[in-house]
């Protein structure tokens, strides 16, 4: 069974030079105001004329089909990362610090070129089409404030669909599963607040450097001794801070933390145990401490029914049973509103040297692919 069709061939050139153009000029965050330019005069020029800015930058575009008794939406993240990119490409990016290190440069190609075939089909379209370009996927997550803005309604979205480029892998692979595929994450702020004193004479403070350490020992115990073994949680302390100089008692300690899960509830578990151990180190070592949830996502849980409708269009070479991962997406903010599909499309390539993990600054992939994403989108709209 062919993998690509004859039209979608047709598009690689542009394709490529979406992506080249995207992959030289990143931007990060909210602040993705010439990616978002771009993205406007290549959906103009392909006659979308139902555009609309959200989230300052976030761009909804919409062609209604000739029937609209179905509505599907396909995203796109847009962001880049602060990575140094080191890997000498002619169209290596112009902005120092600065990389599109995670395939959101080939994310925005497949969705313009997704675009460009619908431009060239719109007669043929029984459906309506949402094609969703979401800024700040990296850090605080853009889809909440789009979907806040209506992003989801008029025409109101049955079925939303994502992927997202994996070397982990093997190009040409499509990676996919019904349920769990992504973990929740948040990220948590943690402060002990003591008493600094004398290094000499620390029974005058209150050492914050003692309370972490039993916090942190204690905090394992929460993981390993009261949760079920069978749950997949991680709670990583990745950054911890406290005390000015070698010879006083620290009165302040902060660590930076992040949760893991691919249960709301046991999150919420997690959270009140923690809080808990926080309360009684207040009255056992004699320290203040606080408690802040910063950016949170839930889990990416793709729906069963959207997912073996895939599954079943998937050329059997090309099908590969996704593992659970314990990364996150901000994608899953939109499956909390309606039914949605979230997948992996291969690029791990030894051979060609494509092996390098995402977030890395020689992080690359063979353009080939980008033509199976446009394929793979295709497919769900005129066979699923």
């Amino acid at each position: 069974m062919k993998l690509l069709d004859r039209d979608i061939l047709e598009l690689k050139e542009d394709l490529v030079a979406h992506r080249r153009w995207l992959h030289s000029c990143p931007e990060i965050g909210f602040e993705v105001y010439r990616t978002r330019d771009y993205i406007l005069n290549e959906l103009d020029r392909l006659g979308f004329y139902e555009v609309k800015l959200m989230a300052g930058t976030g761009i909804k575009a919409v062609m209604r089909g000739r029937l609209g008794e179905r509505t599907l939406a396909f995203r796109a993240d847009m962001d880049g990362l602060a990575i140094e990119e080191k890997t000498g490409l002619e169209f290596a990016s112009k902005e120092k610090g600065f990389m599109h290190a995670c395939g959101h440069d080939g994310h925005m190609a497949i969705l313009l070129g997704l675009a460009q075939w619908l431009s060239q089909n719109k007669d043929k379209i029984d459906d309506n089409i949402v094609l969703i370009f979401q800024p700040d996927e990296e850090r605080e997550g853009g889809a909440l404030p789009m979907i806040e803005e209506g992003l989801l309604d008029d025409p109101k979205v049955d079925a939303i669909f994502g992927l997202h480029i994996l070397p982990d892998i093997p190009q040409g692979k499509v990676g996919i599963k019904a349920g769990p595929l992504m973990a929740q994450t948040c990220e948590i702020n943690i402060e002990l607040m003591g008493k600094s004193a004398h290094g000499a004479m620390p029974y005058k403070g209150v050492d914050t450097i003692v309370a972490a350490a039993h916090f942190i020992n204690s905090l394992q115990s929460i993981i390993t001794r009261t949760i079920d073994s069978s749950e997949n949680v991680v709670f990583s302390i990745g950054r911890i801070c406290g005390g000015d100089t070698r010879n006083i008692l620290a009165e302040r300690v902060t660590m930076e933390c992040t949760v893991r899960t691919f249960k709301d509830e046991l999150y919420q578990d997690i959270k009140g145990r923690v809080l808990d151990l926080l309360s009684g180190m207040e009255k056992s070592h004699g320290i203040k401490s606080s408690y802040h949830e910063g950016v949170y996502y839930p889990p990416v849980i793709n729906h069963e029914g959207w997912t073996k409708k895939i599954i079943d269009i998937l050329p059997k070479e090309q099908y590969m049973e996704a593992k659970p991962l314990m990364i996150a997406e901000d994608f899953s903010n939109y499956q909390k509103m309606v039914p949605g599909v979230f997948m992996f499309l291969g690029s791990g390539n030894e051979a060609k040297g494509y092996i390098h993990p995402l977030h890395s600054n020689l992080f690359n992939f063979d353009e080939e692919i980008l033509m199976h994403g446009v394929q793979l989108f295709k497919d769900i709209i005129t066979k699923v």
